[in-house]
């Protein structure tokens, strides 16, 4: 059969089977062909055939039980702040974690009494959690204030900056397996190592995440914040669309370094450029594209190894049609 008619079959039924379970309004929120760039910090990418936000965690089980039954494809995204988007675009269903599951809530652990347990829902930023935190007066999450995405991608991935990264500070987190069944994983379970965690190897869906942190002065928290973002501020292109840093730490060296050394600082594909403020990033100088990007990331990769013998891997995440 046909891919077109075969997902277009395939959407028919999706949307007949969240109706049958009694999910009719859920249905008129689902946006078809859904640009992709504006929902990606580095502002690429097509479409998504079907673009959802639920506004609650029943919402997200039942697109993905629906998804499931009928063969769609599903992908969840949270800020994108570590995605590039093909140019063709994503098939079948993308989840967005946004706003609508960004509660923050806070209780006292009852274990310790020294100790506060933070919950999040997995669309809330890091930022957001990382202030809400210091304004609270708990210490530990003053790294992850100027990561731009959400706590649900960050467990994902064990994201981390300034010699600290989640697996720190997470205590608990609740997921939807690839089965569709609704799991819990507390302290080592995750499989916490450097940008890898539980989810990365198995797959899974984080629904919401407990950290568990420890009072500190909510003065000295703020100012450290204020620190590590001015240093960001300092030496980070901010002010183009990026999808962070662009190549994992190789071990001995600095990403960065080695491809400022290979000449390639300000080095541009297209719209895609490695940045002239820290060559660990690629950024968005101006109607790129994803095959830009993907291009520009293969060179940089080729020139260092031919340079160094230093392989590096790349820390975005490059997803949807043809990758």
């Amino acid at each position: 059969m046909d891919n077109t008619i075969e997902n277009e079959n395939r959407t028919r039924v999706f949307f007949r089977i969240l109706s049958e379970s009694g999910n009719g309004d859920l249905c008129l929120k689902i946006k078809t062909n859904e640009p992709l760039s504006r929902h990606t910090t580095m502002r690429v990418g097509g479409s998504a055939d079907l673009y959802a936000e639920p506004s609650g965690l029943l919402e997200v089980a039942a697109l993905y039980h629906a998804a499931q039954k009928c063969g769609l494809p599903i992908f969840v995204m949270g800020n994108g702040s570590n995605l590039i988007v093909s140019d063709l675009g994503i098939a079948g269903l993308v989840i967005g974690l946004g706003d609508a599951l960004s509660r923050i809530w806070f209780e006292e652990d009852p274990q310790d009494k020294q100790a506060v347990l933070v919950h999040s829902y997995a669309g809330a930023l890091l930022s957001q959690v990382a202030v809400a935190c210091a304004r609270r007066g708990l210490a530990g999450m003053e790294f992850a204030a100027g990561i731009p995405g959400s706590i649900g991608g960050a467990v994902f991935m064990n994201a981390g900056a300034y010699g600290n990264q989640m697996s720190d500070v997470v205590y608990q987190s609740v997921s939807l397996t690839p089965q569709g069944d609704m799991r819990t994983l507390t302290g080592q379970e995750h499989a916490f190592d450097y940008r890898k965690s539980y989810y990365l190897t198995n797959g899974g869906i984080v629904l919401s995440v407990v950290l568990r942190l420890f009072p500190g002065e909510s003065q000295a928290i703020m100012a450290k914040i204020s620190e590590l973002n001015g240093k960001r501020a300092a030496s980070q292109p901010l002010n183009m669309p990026s999808a962070g840093s662009a190549f994992r730490r190789p071990e001995g060296y600095y990403a960065g370094a080695l491809i400022q050394d290979a000449g390639l600082k300000g080095y541009r594909i297209g719209g895609a450029q490695v940045s002239e403020k820290h060559a660990g990033f690629i950024v968005n100088a101006g109607q790129a594209t994803a095959k830009n990007i993907y291009d520009l990331l293969e060179l940089i990769k080729e020139k260092v190894y031919r340079d160094t013998g230093v392989i590096l891997e790349p820390e975005i995440k490059f997803v949807g049609r043809g990758f």
